[in-house]
């Protein structure tokens, strides 16, 4: 076998690839909310201003950055009809490495169902919630303090960067109006999020 030149992604400083890309990340998300703050209705201005406020939390060096699919809706999860559970997830093409619960969004996404009357959470709701979080602390342990609040506050950016968005004529991106269906989502989530 031939000897692939270079060093592992974990041997590089982390001044050359990870802080470098922590920063871009930051300031584009920084950049988006700020967006968001002018263009989302004054309902969500506190809500935007305290994620602001807070964004910096979940690019410190010993925060998570992990592989996040952009598109985490029950359209891309394959299920097994018969037994239950996932046998995999498709539409990997957006995908970035970014920082721990900015895709979580699509947890909420399972947990009910939106119809033309608003979103309804499916009666076992509470029980799938708590599941998941019994499930993510068993396999990373318990997380308390600054490092709940962090990832509650990747949860609020990353909600309002999937659900704040809209594409107008599949070219320029911009926030969405009342009259758009994602401004439903951050009705029915945003509020339930708050920290």
């Amino acid at each position: 076998m031939d000897h692939v030149p270079g060093i592992t992604y974990i041997e590089a400083p982390l001044t050359t690839l990870r802080c470098a890309s922590w920063q871009e990340q930051a300031v584009s998300d920084l950049a988006r909310l700020a967006v968001l703050l002018r263009g989302l209705p004054s309902r969500f201005t506190n809500a935007i201003t305290q994620i602001l406020e807070d964004l910096p939390m979940i690019f410190l060096p010993t925060y998570p950055l992990v592989l996040s699919h952009a598109d985490l809706c029950e359209m891309n999860i394959i299920v097994n009809p018969e037994a239950g559970g996932i046998n995999g997830i498709i539409d990997w093409a957006d995908a970035k490495v970014l920082p721990f619960g900015m895709s979580l969004w699509g947890l909420r996404n399972m947990l009910g169902i939106m119809d033309s009357k608003g979103w309804h959470y499916h009666e076992n709701a509470p029980r799938l919630e708590g599941l998941f979080w019994e499930t993510f602390y068993q396999s990373v342990g318990m997380v308390f303090g600054d490092g709940k609040r962090a990832i509650q506050v990747a949860e609020r950016a990353g909600l309002l960067l999937r659900y704040g968005f809209t594409w107008e004529d599949g070219v320029v991106e911009r926030p969405v109006s009342e009259q758009d269906s994602s401004m439903r989502y951050l009705d029915a989530f945003l509020p339930g999020l708050e920290i």
